[in-house]
């Protein structure tokens, strides 16, 4: 059986395309072993087909950061002689460099995956070596799309994401109550509780489900109570592909996947893109999206921009449908990425 070695960790935003496509190798007949870190780990889940390994990333500084990963290729090194995988592809983040750099160091095929629409560290540096160049958008900042030694490697894949097989029977809900789903990743969500929600408690029958840090629960169930507003909040939605699809609008950062799960679903949204996020890629994502979403500055935005926002959208429901059409039709399609690897293993 052909071994495929997948890395990723960090954060969801890496982990869950990188197991929509482990479950999709494990189906198609490979086998498949997931290398991540400790908080990657957590968004993996225990009902899984292939070999999980975590490897430590220490991130307390940037030289205890470069010592681990300098560990971990040495370790991978010596595991990939004994054991050679016939491929290693990484999907960005930390724990993702060490097995693809190993790979690259013992001449094995390697692929990197950019879910953002702009070139991450690890992918930046890992991408020159690389037999397949992998992107979610059509243009990505820092890919080099236009050098001609790595424009014939960069494959536009998609992003795969974990609802891949529900997005062509989704369809828009016919709701008496407008509804809003609300989450803000794990990332700056305070917002979300100090704005999003004064806003949204500002209008009148409305129904919202809100993600939300754990310390701000209490005080979002309150604020939603004493405002009338029906209201489930909640740390964590296991059910969050039904609440896509019973919601007439998504406020939200615009990490990768959440961006993909927007357009797979064709929902309408408001997108706050994470100021501090790395080489500005939430803003890069965002902008894919054209005139398929609304964006607000995080530095400038106050409740009445969401409120009115939020208003205009109530009274004249075609701007959500306008939203809706517009989003581009990227292909988020899981069977895309696997004849990618497919084609890097042949040629």
């Amino acid at each position: 059986m052909i071994k495929i070695v997948i890395a990723a960790g960090g954060t969801g935003g890496h982990v869950f395309p990188a197991k929509c496509v482990s479950e999709q190798l494990v189906n198609a007949g490979y086998e498949v072993e997931f290398i991540v870190d400790q908080r990657g780990k957590q968004y993996i889940g225990d009902n899984v087909t292939f070999e999980v390994t975590e490897q430590e990333i220490n991130i307390k500084s940037k030289v205890l950061l470069i010592l681990s990963v300098l560990k971990n290729v040495v370790t991978n090194i010596y595991k990939f002689i004994k054991n050679r995988p016939a491929c290693v592809i990484g999907f960005g983040g930390y724990p993702s460099f060490a097995p693809v750099a190993s790979a690259q160091i013992l001449g094995i095929r390697t692929i990197v995956h950019e879910q953002n629409a702009v070139m991450g560290r690890a992918n930046a540096i890992l991408m020159s070596k690389a037999k397949g160049i992998f992107t979610a958008f059509e243009n990505v900042l820092g890919s080099l799309r236009n050098s001609s030694r790595l424009s014939k490697r960069i494959r536009c894949v998609g992003n795969p994401t974990r609802f891949d097989h529900l997005y062509k029977n989704s369809k828009r809900p016919n709701n008496s109550v407008f509804t809003i789903l609300v989450f803000g990743g794990s990332q700056g969500s305070k917002i979300f509780a100090d704005i999003v929600a004064p806003a949204i408690c500002k209008l009148k029958n409305v129904k919202v489900f809100q993600q939300a840090r754990q310390n701000d629960i209490d005080k979002l169930k309150k604020l939603y109570t004493e405002s009338g507003i029906e209201a489930i909040v909640s740390d964590f939605f296991n059910d969050i592909a039904e609440l896509y699809q019973q919601s007439d609008l998504v406020i939200s950062r615009s990490g990768a996947s959440t961006v993909f799960e927007i357009i797979g679903f064709r929902i309408p949204s408001i997108l706050i893109p994470y100021s501090r996020s790395v080489n500005g890629d939430q803003d890069a994502n965002a902008k894919a999206l054209g005139n398929g979403t609304v964006v607000l500055n995080e530095q400038t935005l106050t409740i009445n921009d969401i409120f009115n926002t939020l208003e205009r959208f109530i009274k004249n429901p075609t701007l959500l449908k306008n939203l809706s059409e517009k989003l581009p039709r990227c292909r988020a399609n899981n069977y895309e990425f696997l004849n990618g690897v497919e084609y890097v293993l042949t040629h």
